[in-house]
C-alpha cells in the first residue's frame, strides 16, 4: 500500500505563528490528509485538535518530548488528545551531548526504552528523528547502530533522508537497515553537497539546527534520490515533507513537494 503523505509543520512555523488556522486550512486544501505538529505557534493543542477534526486532518505523529519524568503525563495526554500514534523527538533531549561516548549513546537508548514502555501502556510508540551529526562515528562506530542494538524494535526511527545523505550514508541502505522501525520517514530534499555550516541554536521549543545558508529544496528538485529511496521504503506508512528553511515561498514549496511525491507514486494524498 502506498504510504500516506504528511507534512512536518515546523516547516511553516513562521506562517503558523501569524495565522495558524489559515496556514492549516491552506495545507489541507493542497491535499494533505495528515500533518505532523511540532509545537503550536499561534495556537494550542486544544484549538488545533478542533481545527483538525473540522478539516478531517489526521496527526498520526508529532515532534514532541519523550513521555518520561515530570512531563510524562502531560505529553501522553496531549498525544491522546491529538490522536497521535507516534511521539517522535525532533532532537534528543540533550542534543549532541548524547553522542560524546558509547556510554552516553547507551544511556540515550535506555531513556528511549523507558519512554517506549510508558507510551505502550496507552497504545503509543516513540521514535527518533535524525540529523547528520547523530549518524557520525562515536569511538570508532556509528552511534545510531549502538542505539538500534540497545532499543526494542518498537522504538521507531524517522529517517530524514537529506540528513542521512549528508552524513555520507546512502538513504537506500539506511532505510533498508532500519527495517520496520521506518514506519514514518522524512523525504527531505536539498543540496547535499554544500559548504553550508550547521550549528545549534536555542528556541522557545528547544534546540534546533540553523545554517548560514538554506540548502533545503522542494521534493524532487535537490540531490536526494527520492525515487530510489521510495523503492525500499516497504515498511513506511507515512512519508513526510519537511523543509527546515527555504529561500523562496515556503507554502509554494510545500505544495510543489506534494505534487512531486504524489505524482511519482511515492506517497498518497487526498486529491
Amino acid at each position: 500500500m502506498t504510504p500516506q503523505i504528511t507534512v512536518q509543520l515546523y516547516s511553516v512555523r513562521e506562517q503558523a505563528a501569524k495565522d495558524y488556522e489559515g496556514t492549516i486550512r491552506a495545507i489541507a486544501e493542497m491535499g494533505y490528509g495528515c500533518v505532523e505538529p511540532a509545537g503550536y505557534p499561534g495556537s494550542s493543542p486544544e484549538q488545533a485538535s478542533r481545527l483538525f477534526k473540522e478539516l478531517g486532518l489526521q496527526a498520526p505523529s508529532a515532534h514532541i518530548g519523550l513521555p518520561v519524568g515530570d512531563q510524562k503525563n502531560e505529553i501522553i495526554e496531549q498525544a491522546l488528545l491529538m490522536g497521535h500514534k507516534a511521539l517522535i523527538t525532533g532532537c534528543p533531549p540533550k542534543f549532541k551531548e548524547h553522542y560524546t561516548s558509547l556510554d552516553s549513546v547507551k544511556a540515550l537508548a535506555e531513556l528511549y526504552t523507558e519512554a517506549a514502555a510508558n507510551a505502550a501502556e496507552h497504545g503509543l510508540q516513540v521514535g527518533y528523528h535524525n540529523h547528520d551529526w547523530d549518524l557520525t562515528e562515536v569511538e570508532g562506530q556509528r552511534g545510531y547502530k549502538l542505539f538500534l542494538e540497545n532499543t526494542p524494535d518498537t522504538v521507531l526511527w524517522e529517517a530524514d533522508i537529506f540528513w542521512v545523505a549528508r552524513a555520507g550514508i546512502d538513504p537506500v541502505d539506511f532505510i533498508t537497515e532500519i527495517g520496520p522501525r521506518g514506519a514514518f520517514l522524512h523525504f527531505k530534499d536539498g543540496k547535499v553537497r554544500t559548504d553550508a555550516s550547521f550549528t545549534e541554536a536555542e528556541t522557545e521549543d528547544g534546540k534546533i539546527m540553523v545554517s548560514d545558508s538554506s540548502p533545503f529544496l522542494p521534493a524532487g528538485t535537490g540531490q536526494v534520490d527520492m525515487i530510489a529511496a521510495s523503492k525500499v521504503a516497504t515498511y513506511a506508512t507515512y512519508i513526510g515533507v519537511e523543509l527546515d528553511s527555504y529561500e523562496g515561498d515556503m507554502m509554494g514549496a510545500i505544495a510543489q513537494s506534494y505534487t512531486y511525491l504524489t505524482q511519482n507514486g511515492i506517497a498518497a494524498g487526498s486529491k
